[in-house]
């Protein structure tokens, strides 16, 4: 091997302490640690995780079974800015600038010893702001010269924690089953305000804990408050488990295998949507479903970078709201496309990364919506969703296989292999893993969204059967109001009737002489006609407040239905009302109403007369004959919702021949005939009441037709909307 020379690098010593601050959260320190063995350059299958007491000294070791490095790589790495990582096939590094061994190991601890191994080669080198603390240094110089290797071991040996030769060998001897491999050691650990370690090793003897997370995240700005720490930022296996999008890599922490999830396919009622921005060379598959982990917090979307995890539950759209719509929704995608900050705890907040985190929040939204409606429904807390498929990851070749129906997570062991899957397509090692449907994910959405259409549509409904119901309660209202007109005018007759009979009798009878009683009977009739003059006066007063009240609210509808493009059928319902009410107030006679056998069920007198004196005809009310049959090609139609019952598009008014005169009461009748009238005008109506109700029970038996008192608003209806 040529002599290179020496080889440097120079920085501050204060700079190794700066830049390890850019980690607010211990285990994404960790993370850095694992990429490095993760990436396509060392492409470790296997690392290891431990605490060690060296010395008497708290340490905590990282070892992997990748390909180890050579003195010149080993010195690019405890340098700053080499980054010499190169894609192999479609494994992406995840390193990129260069930075993540020295900030990860200092933020963890402030010293760290490298031993690896390839082989043809045994190196150690060292990173400690303890050394350079000890000796003053004010200029950081790092070395690499093979004229110099004593000097260097000099100095390992009298500012570390193995103080000794031998100490060193021994721990390279350790990775000689390996082969090939690097071992870290980082010692004088980190510690919080009080003293104590800030990773707690005692809680738990199979995991390592913080719990000092921050409940606020300091990474972002203006992120909310929570109330409870998330389990992935308290325990390093929880964080481990879901720290690659698909794990190539075994990880074993404290002993102890952690069980890695394929997040993306361990979701129950998984959909699949696409991000479409112009800027993207093809659509970005984002899949959601109903998370299956039994913690209540573990929702939201899972944003990775070339397979590594970036930003985890993240809460968007409805999760942001202060309710349940959208608790236990997962969102995953692969954030290619943006660019993670430093730490790699976020992205850059460029315009890319606020358009897809809007349109992230509409797609999550949309599915919630068609998955429960758009209601607050959630799973009962004490029933855990089962994901649509279980995945196991095989301890030899690490290739992902799909296991049969019924399987669940909890039934497999501690170290699966393939031949234990009972799909014979994929239970050796060397058969590939199932491909993946990327045709499929792509080309769309994979579900129907409905839920806006339909909303839309039954917004458009409710207003438009909303402005019918007015229009016909302001005709009704018309149909009170002119009736009640026509009864204070009978009754100032009457009362004018009276006034003259009182006068004719005062003229012929002495007040004098009468008696008592009859001075009392009069007075009583006296108050009784005003009281009931006072009644009557109250109900023309209410009458037309409910007609002002109508008149106010139907305009409102009629602007609010020409935003909704109604105005052609708006005018044509109110010019086929007036028709009917022209039709209606220019004839006199009587309205039959008969059954399909031709029973008359009761006939109703008009008492208006015509004005002309000529077109005076009768009406026979067929319930029975369908309308369509006799309209002409000329006849003006008008959509209906056609499910609303009864149809009363089945009602027509034919003419019929005119029948016996009705003798009509003449205006010099007494009181007591009118009275006695009125009577049986009351008892008919009443009659006529049950037998139509009877009648449209029978035709529209499934209907709530109410009460037999209803018939008349019903009935009015009915003949208003059909001429």
């Amino acid at each position: 091997m040529a002599y290179r020379g020496v080889q440097t690098s120079k920085v501050s010593p204060a700079y190794l302490h700066g830049n390890s601050t850019s980690h607010t959260f211990a285990f994404s320190a960790v993370a850095e640690l694992l990429d490095n063995a993760y990436d396509p350059d060392v492409n470790a299958s296997e690392i290891w995780i431990d605490k060690r007491s060296i010395n008497n000294t708290i340490c905590l070791t990282f070892v992997d079974n990748g390909y180890g490095m050579d003195p010149n790589k080993l010195h690019k790495m405890l340098s700053f800015g080499y980054c010499e990582k190169e894609a192999v096939g479609s494994h992406q590094p995840i390193g990129h600038y260069g930075n993540g061994f020295k900030s990860g190991s200092m933020k963890l601890g402030n010293d760290a010893l490298v031993f690896t191994r390839q082989a043809n080669y045994m190196s150690v080198g060292m990173l400690s702001q303890t050394y350079l603390k000890n000796i003053k240094a004010e200029t950081v110089l790092m070395r690499s010269n093979t004229g110099d290797v004593k000097s260097n071991l000099q100095s390992i040996l009298q500012h570390s924690i193995l103080k000794t030769e031998k100490d060193l060998l021994n721990e390279l001897d350790s990775m000689e089953k390996l082969k090939t491999g690097t071992k870290i050691i980082i010692y004088n650990l980190a510690r919080i305000g009080n003293g104590n370690l800030e990773l707690d090793f005692d809680s738990d003897p199979l995991d390592i804990r913080n719990p000092d997370t921050h409940v606020k995240d300091y990474s972002t700005i203006n992120r909310i408050q929570a109330e409870s720490k998330p389990r992935y930022k308290v325990s390093l296996r929880d964080y481990c488990s879901i720290l690659y999008l698909k794990p190539k890599m075994k990880i074993v922490l404290r002993g102890k295998k952690v069980k890695t999830k394929l997040i993306q396919k361990s979701l129950s009622q998984t959909e699949i949507d696409t991000y479409r921005p112009t800027w993207a060379e093809r659509p970005i598959p984002i899949r959601f479903g109903f998370t299956s982990s039994k913690n209540s917090d573990d929702y939201g979307i899972m944003m990775y970078h070339k397979n590594r995890l970036i930003r985890a539950y993240e809460k968007i759209g409805y999760q942001k709201q202060p309710n349940e719509l959208g608790i236990g929704v997962v969102g995953v995608v692969d954030s290619y496309f943006l660019t993670p900050i430093h730490n790699k705890q976020d992205f850059q907040r460029d315009d890319k990364y606020s358009a897809f985190m809007t349109n992230a929040a509409q797609k999550l939204n949309d599915y919630w919506n068609e998955k429960r409606g758009g209601n607050e429904k959630t799973a009962p807390q004490n029933q855990q969703t089962v994901p649509d498929w279980t995945w196991a990851q095989c301890d030899n070749c690490l290739r992902w296989r799909r296991l049969t129906t019924g399987m669940t997570s909890e039934d497999l062991p501690d170290k699966w292999f393939c031949h234990m899957n009972a799909d014979a397509q994929f239970n050796r090692c060397e058969i590939p893993e199932e491909p993946e449907d990327e045709e499929e994910a792509l080309s769309g959405a994979t579900y129907k969204k409905t839920f806006k259409k339909q909303q839309q549509e039954r917004k458009i409904k409710i207003k438009f059967m909303a402005a019918e119901q007015n229009r016909t309660r302001e005709m009704l209202l018309a149909a009170k109001e002119k009736e009640l007109a026509r009864k204070e005018q009978e009754m100032r007759k009457k009362t004018a009737v009276g006034e003259v009979s009182s006068t004719a009798g005062s003229s012929s009878v002495n007040p004098n002489s009468m008696t008592p009683v009859q001075i009392r009977r009069m007075k009583k009739d006296l108050d009784k006609l005003m009281k009931e003059k006072q009644n009557k006066e109250k109900e023309i007063s209410e009458l037309k407040r409910q007609k002002t009240m109508s008149e106010r609210i139907c305009r409102e509808y009629q602007k609010k239905a020409r935003h909704l493009n109604l105005d052609n059928l708006i005018s044509s319902v109110n010019k086929q009302i007036e028709e009917d009410t022209r039709d209606v107030t220019s004839t006199s006679g009587t309205i039959q109403i008969k059954t399909e056998e031709g029973d008359i069920v009761d006939i109703i007198p008009v008492e208006e007369p015509s004005t002309s004196g000529t077109n005076n005809c009768n009406k026979v009310v067929d319930l029975t004959v369908d309308s369509d049959e006799e309209d002409g090609p000329s006849a003006p139609k008008i959509s209906r919702r056609e499910d609303i019952k009864p149809d009363i598009s089945k009602i027509k008014i034919e003419p019929k021949q005119e029948p016996s005169k009705v003798v009509n009461n003449t205006q010099n009748q007494n009181t007591q005939t009118d009275k006695t009238e009125d009577t049986k005008t009351r008892q008919r109506l009443l009659n006529l009441q049950v037998n139509v109700h009877k009648l449209l029970k029978m035709i529209v038996p499934d209907e709530d037709l109410g009460k037999p008192e209803n018939v008349e608003d019903i009935v009015t209806a009915m003949i208003l909307h059909n001429s």
